[in-house]
């Protein structure tokens, strides 16, 4: 059993022996003075954010920067990756990059609302796993049974199709990639989901939040900012972190800190939008050094809660829903089915194609799935502390 199993199960302990306690109070730090200029926090006061524009708008990338790869063209990339910024950037891994930063920023928030394992366990659970199973199941037993290229009782036969199901819903490093027989003769060949890695990572990231904070590392400041400067220089030790495998979990494991690091420090960032394209300089004037990473990661966190919290004309979109996760979920295997229907496929024809499918598959994740579960966060014996008043979509369905 790998590391992660261990660390989950004894969370899953603890938040059964503490079972139904009142949730401790958080600890949090008195408040700052008023900075002179307006602060991260103070925007967020406003009712409404455009968190579940900017998610939608990360999927629809991720769904656009894997078309090159699906393709089959030798050389395709991206724009951004045709620019040569930095290894592994393009259109789809600067999308999860927001993905992660967002997410942290929000179950971070989620914990220091309430506190209390359980809660946290079952809310993260209950986000996650049940579109995933779904997406897991549906790809196994009807897209891969409809498009495999062997008999469909020996389709159903192959354990690698029921491994598929199980070994993936376990959120281990060992990934099962390929069905008996699906998408074998693609461009991109036997990969049934290629974006589904990332997801191990996002139920890591949890966990090690759900320590911190039983730690008490989460309700101070100071206890959060060394915290973060002993988890950042153990990252350049011999030693990796426990369930971080180095390698492109530690990227995105760091954009979730940091995401946590602007929700810590709302109260006294500055809040303003000529710090987009001020920071976003710096770091294209360092391009080409080690400083590079660094201050593009906080260039890039600054634009997203910019954005989240600074136009107030697209709030209108938050009436749709939550239709990120699904699309994120079902694009790459919907650009796989795309792929595999066109003589010949390009980067455009799959995305023109593909991004509607995925997009009306999301919308039905959400409505059917989704958001009805939601409601089985709250236990019977409601103790949930208030969510204020201006808090926005995004930020009750994380918690």
């Amino acid at each position: 059993m790998q590391d992660f199993h261990w660390f989950f199960f004894a969370l899953l302990a603890i938040a059964l022996w503490r079972g139904w306690h009142a949730p401790p109070d958080d600890g949090s730090d008195a408040p700052l003075p008023a900075p002179r200029w307006r602060s991260l926090a103070q925007a967020m006061a406003q009712r409404g954010d455009n968190l579940l524009l900017l998610r939608l708008l990360a999927a629809s990338a991720v769904i656009y920067g894997h078309s090159y790869a699906l393709c089959g063209i030798p050389g395709a990339s991206d724009h951004i990756a045709r620019q040569g910024w930095g290894y592994g950037l393009y259109s789809g891994s600067i999308a999860v990059q927001v993905f992660f930063a967002v997410s942290g920023f929000l179950v971070t928030g989620a914990w220091l609302r309430r506190p209390d394992l359980g809660f946290f366990l079952r809310s993260r659970a209950l986000r996650i796993v049940p579109a995933y199973l779904a997406c897991l199941t549906i790809s196994a037993l009807v897209l891969g049974a409809l498009v495999t290229e062997l008999p469909r009782a020996q389709y159903f036969a192959d354990p690698q199709t029921w491994r598929y199901i199980w070994q993936n819903l376990t959120f281990s490093t060992d990934m099962v990639w390929q069905l008996p027989g699906v998408f074998a003769t693609n461009p991109y060949p036997n990969t049934v989901n290629g974006s589904l890695w990332t997801l191990v990572v996002e139920a890591r990231v949890y966990v090690w939040l759900a320590l911190l904070g039983l730690l008490g590392l989460l309700q101070r400041r100071e206890r959060f900012f060394y915290a973060a400067a002993l988890l950042v220089a153990a990252v350049h030790t011999e030693y990796p972190l426990p369930m971080m495998p180095v390698g492109d979990f530690l990227p995105l494991a760091g954009f979730f800190l940091a995401g946590s690091a602007f929700y810590r420090w709302r109260e006294i960032l500055p809040f303003h939008g000529a710090l987009v394209p001020a920071l976003a300089a710096l770091a294209v004037l360092a391009h080409g050094s080690g400083a590079f990473m660094p201050l593009y990661g906080i260039a890039l966190c600054y634009a997203v809660f910019w954005f989240a919290y600074g136009p107030r004309r697209l709030l209108g979109f938050n009436r749709l829903g939550d239709y990120s996760y699904g699309v994120y979920l079902w694009g790459f295997p919907i650009q796989q089915l795309v792929a595999r229907s066109l003589d010949q496929p390009t980067p455009t024809r799959i995305t023109l194609i593909a991004l509607p499918c995925a997009l009306a598959a999301g919308a039905l994740s959400w409505h059917l799935l989704e958001k009805p579960l939601l409601r089985f966060k709250q236990p019977r014996r409601n103790t949930a502390a208030p969510v204020p008043a201006h808090a926005s979509a995004s930020a009750i369905a994380a918690g």
